[in-house]
């Protein structure tokens, strides 16, 4: 087998990775095994919510640093055997104490596999010369988990009916550990730019200050973290583009979190049989195949509409959908939720593929991981707030509560986004039009290589324009003997 044989293998055993990680059987009924089972209130589910998001933003860089200090195949792996231990702890806990510790470990477990997988997909992609094809892998590979998802919702609640809601948990722990072996076959890719060498065709575009420590030596993780957080604060595009997807994706899953509160307001329990759970299940699969679909059509879509319109466009088209929501209170309206879960599930590759297109490969899965800091911190944040509005007062009050934060705060993301892109566009094409132009550094090159001195003189005495040899003296062709 080839090197770059070895290296495409990675792809499809990334797709079974992602599987692995989406297979929770355990999903459509989390939210029910906390209410019922351990007597929590929605508030409280959304404090359990603001517990893990700030674990998150907490773990999410430094172990980014480490994925790309170390390796993000090992990162992998570790997250899934620390998934399936979180979950297991999340069975046995009794009280508010215990479900805080296992929700940690489980986002700790989370940040070892978020940014860590895309960077190991996209510095695959760029050793195969094949980086533009990342948001079509990057949608699969989402749309598989996605899948899942989907599949897990089917199974889930009838096997809750059947056998129990904790029993499902555990059979989501056996699928993680699955996942984390899984993750020892990927074969890690070069993950500095001096593993790469030369590659003006698919490396990202670099500054000066980039250009300068181009060259210096590995750094420890400290430096790593610090790099990235500079490297976000600096180039202005990935800044606001993280904090812009990151609003529309936490209040476009805000209807998504609350659909099995809200089937369960309607009279709907997952444990009341097997044909309840048939029921549970066929209401929250919708949910899942929209996100599904969004993973895959997001390429396309890009393709299409341009990186600069996508997002923009997801955001305004996803408001629209709020207006049922607000006005109606029937279960139909899983429609246009589950229609929300494809938008939301669309966005992450599309802005994952415009930030590592300006990142470099040794802080890559740093800078995606700030990207999930941020997105925990919004998490950490608006759910909360929205939960708790949805339980003091009704879940279309927690629908306006969302629609508005988009409609208000993503809306001036996107406009300060588009100005800093705008800029990032302009200084590149006037960097580009002072570049010389290959014929004159050929030139050039040809003229010192041939005996110009820099200040224009000839080793033999004649003078030469800018260094480059007078076209008007003969030009000796050396024969076959004075050739070493």
């Amino acid at each position: 087998m080839t090197q770059t044989e070895r290296y495409a293998r990675n792809i499809p055993i990334y797709y079974l990775f992602q599987f692995a990680t989406g297979f929770l059987i355990w999903v459509p009924v989390w939210i029910i095994f906390l209410q019922d089972e351990r007597g929590l209130s929605l508030t409280q589910v959304g404090l359990m919510e603001a517990v893990f998001w700030v674990s998150m933003m907490l773990f999410e860089v430094p172990t980014g640093a480490i994925a790309d200090r170390w390796g993000r195949r090992t990162s992998l792996a570790l997250g899934g055997f620390m998934f399936t231990g979180g979950t297991i702890l999340f069975v046995l806990a009794d009280g508010f104490a215990g479900l805080a510790i296992s929700y940690v470990i489980m986002a700790i477990s989370m940040t070892l596999y978020s940014g860590s997988g895309h960077a190991l997909l996209f510095d695959t992609l760029r050793t195969l010369g094949r980086t533009r094809e990342y948001e079509k892998h990057m949608g699969r590979s989402e749309a598989l988990m996605t899948g899942a998802l989907l599949g897990a919702a089917l199974f889930g609640g009838p096997m809750a009916g059947l056998w129990g809601l904790e029993t499902v948990f555990l059979i989501g722990a056996v699928t993680m550990a699955g996942a984390g072996l899984i993750a020892l076959l990927l074969r890690e890719p070069p993950r500095t730019e001096e593993e790469f060498g030369p590659d003006g065709l698919h490396a990202a575009p670099i500054s000066p200050v980039d250009a300068a420590a181009e060259n210096r030596s590995p750094q420890g993780v400290v430096s790593n973290i610090f790099d990235g957080f500079r490297i976000v604060l600096r180039q202005r595009p990935i800044l606001w583009i993280i904090l812009l997807a990151g609003i529309v994706t936490v209040a476009y899953e805000m209807p998504n979190f609350f659909v099995q509160p809200f089937l369960r307001s309607h009279g709907l329990n997952p444990s009341g049989g097997l044909l309840d759970g048939v029921t549970w299940s066929a209401l929250i699969v919708p949910g899942f195949a929209a996100m599904s679909a969004g993973s895959l059509l997001a390429a396309p879509f890009v393709a299409r509409v341009g990186e600069r319109r996508a997002i923009p466009i997801l955001m305004i088209g996803g408001a629209f959908l709020f207006i049922p929501l607000l006005l109606f209170d029937h279960l139909s309206i899983i429609a246009p939720i589950a229609i929300l879960g494809g938008i939301h599930a669309a966005i992450r590759p599309i802005a994952t593929g415009y930030i590592n297109r300006r990142i470099r490969s040794d802080q890559r899965a740093t800078v995606l991981s700030i990207f999930e800091l941020m997105m925990a911190a919004q998490m950490a944040l608006i759910v909360p707030l929205i939960s708790a509005s949805a339980d003091s007062i009704d879940f279309r009050f927690a629908y306006g509560l969302s629609v508005g934060v988009v409609l208000t705060i993503g809306i001036a993301f996107w406009m300060i986004w588009r100005r800093s892109h705008r800029v990032e566009q302009t200084d590149a094409l006037r960097r580009i039009s002072i570049r010389p132009a290959p014929q004159a550094i050929a030139s050039a090159s040809n003229g010192t290589s041939n005996g110009v001195h820099s200040n224009g003189v000839h080793a033999n005495g004649t003078n030469g324009a800018n260094g480059i040899s007078d076209r008007r003296q003969p030009v000796t062709t050396p024969t076959r003997h004075d050739r070493p």
